[in-house]
């Protein structure tokens, strides 16, 4: 580029050559070039300026990452421990809530960022839930040692009270949620408010941004299936959050346990607890009930002739066709009508969403007859040819693109016998499964086990350990409702047409 020096010349040349008439037109042009060479420098110069400002800006931004953590304090409840603990647990709670962001924060490589943690909750009225529960004292704001301890832990740790009014959390998380999504210095938001489907709509515009968002969900809480639709990071952050609802007026807007099923006005299903020992606080034996202790009077279970039961209604799941297990279990009369299945909770006595657990938190899989063996031939006619996919027909979703099994429409009398059949492949995740969707098996209903001292040969993929689980149902919890690809996959022995070593009869039911 030519110096104001050189510029300065050449004009001086200019003139003196104006004077000569033959080169008038080339010396017009070549004034011309001056002029435009000089505007083109000093718009130059001016982006230049421009470029540094931008580059200094960005150096700004980057000096100072952060990622921020959402909670609505009055659905994600901390946990039981941290709660009753007052102002220590206030501290613990925030230990754990930052160690589980940061361990997040490794496995994205965005360790080098700072945590920002905003809970907004109604204190008063989330003091009132936990104190009905028995986790804090009855004064009107007995959570607030809690929450202050909570927020002087960290810097930029803060749980913060929203007032009385409602849907004032809401409207301070929104805000935030705005606030901090285009934000550039903001790498990361996680957002715990997912049992609340009002905020789709906030999180809409972001679809399919896993690398900048992640939806917190918890066991303690239903998550609802539009989220999932989203497209965003799904995580758990193990041991922050209460694992179980809220049994009176909780901040989840769930009702109190009763023994009995009913809907409150915004339809949410009541959670019923039933108790799964006898006065003396024994547990029934299930072999005796089969006929089949071998530790007789030693057994430390109650061994007795009549069963009792918790009804959750009148109404039971009407299958097509009649469960053979009224044979006898064993050589005992008084016991050739008692089924030892009959005490699992029926389908339709699970609420929407959740699963059944017995005493000790093991899940329950819903009660299910038998099916006749003109149902099994039937059904084994239909996949003569190719293999039913058993999340089609039982959970009327299948996310493999790419499935090789049978999605054909199957006729409502044969999917009772396919569940039966489906339940008995182990799920992978056993007991701890709280997968809604999940059609695998938890416990096996077969009641001739060779693994409960019975006569069937076939072998059963069930563990062993499985088959000693108290039946009793105790309780329903919120199970995920994420129809995640992986949970959902279709069973390696998924029903063929054909009952050998790897068809239908060694699927842990002797037919």
């Amino acid at each position: 580029m030519l110096s104001e020096k050189e510029i300065d010349e050449a004009a001086q040349q200019l003139n003196e050559y104006q004077n000569q008439n033959a080169l008038a037109e080339i010396l017009g042009r070549y004034s011309n070039l001056i002029a435009s060479y000089k505007r083109l420098k000093s718009d130059y110069e001016e982006e230049r300026e421009a470029r540094e400002k931008y580059k200094q800006m960005a150096r700004g931004q980057e000096r100072n990452p952060f990622v921020l953590v959402l909670v609505d304090g009055d659905g994600y409840v901390f946990n039981e421990e941290a709660v009753s603990a007052g102002s220590e647990g206030g501290t613990r709670a925030a230990q754990q809530l930052n160690d589980a962001i940061k361990a997040s924060l490794r496995r994205k490589g965005l360790e080098g960022c700072e945590v920002m943690i905003r809970v907004y909750a109604n204190l008063v009225g989330l003091s009132k839930t936990l104190s009905k529960a028995g986790l804090c004292g009855p004064e009107k704001r007995s959570l607030a040692p809690f929450s202050a301890s909570f927020t002087r832990s960290y810097g930029l740790t803060d749980f913060i009270d929203a007032g009385e009014l409602k849907e004032n959390a809401d409207y301070k998380l929104r805000a935030m949620l705005h606030l901090y999504a285009e934000n550039a210095q903001c790498k990361h938001i996680y957002f715990a408010a997912c049992h609340d489907v009002g905020y789709v709509s906030e999180l809409t515009p972001y679809r399919g941004s896993r690398d900048r968002f992640t939806l917190v969900s918890t066991p303690g809480l239903l998550f609802h299936d539009e989220f999932g639709k989203l497209g965003l990071g799904i995580e758990e952050l193990p041991g922050v959050f209460r694992s179980a609802v809220l049994g009176q007026n909780s901040a989840q807007s769930r009702p109190p346990p009763s023994t009995a099923m009913t809907t409150t006005s915004s339809s949410s299903p009541v959670i019923p607890t039933v108790t799964s020992v006898t006065a003396e606080g024994q547990k029934p034996c299930s072999y005796f009930t089969m006929g089949k202790c071998r530790y007789g009077k030693a057994c430390k279970n109650l061994h007795a002739t009549t069963k009792s039961s918790t009804s959750f209604g009148s109404s039971h799941t009407s299958y097509p066709y009649q469960s053979n297990r009224s044979e006898s279990f064993g050589s005992d009369p008084s016991l050739s009508k008692i089924d030892p299945f009959a005490q699992l909770p029926r389908k339709e006595d699970i609420p929407h969403g959740c699963v059944a657990l017995n005493k000790n938190q093991q899940r329950l899989d819903p009660y299910i007859p038998s099916p006749t063996p003109t149902i099994m031939a039937r059904l084994k006619e239909r996949s003569a040819g190719r293999k039913l996919c058993n999340n089609k027909h039982l959970t009327d979703s299948c996310h493999n693109e790419d499935c090789e099994y049978d999605h054909d429409m199957l006729e409502e009398d044969l999917k009772p016998a396919l569940e039966f059949l489906s339940r008995s492949l182990p799920c992978p995740k056993r007991e701890k499964c709280r997968n809604y969707y999940c059609s695998q098996g938890h416990i096996c209903q077969n009641p001739d086990c060779k693994h409960r001292g019975g006569k069937s040969k076939a072998y059963c993929k069930m563990p062993y350990a499985i088959h000693t689980a108290d039946l009793t149902l105790h309780c329903f919890v919120p199970g995920t409702t994420i129809r995640s690809t992986l949970d959902l996959q279709s069973p390696p022995e998924s029903l063929s047409g054909d009952e050998g070593e790897d068809g239908p009869g060694s699927a842990g039911a002797e037919l």
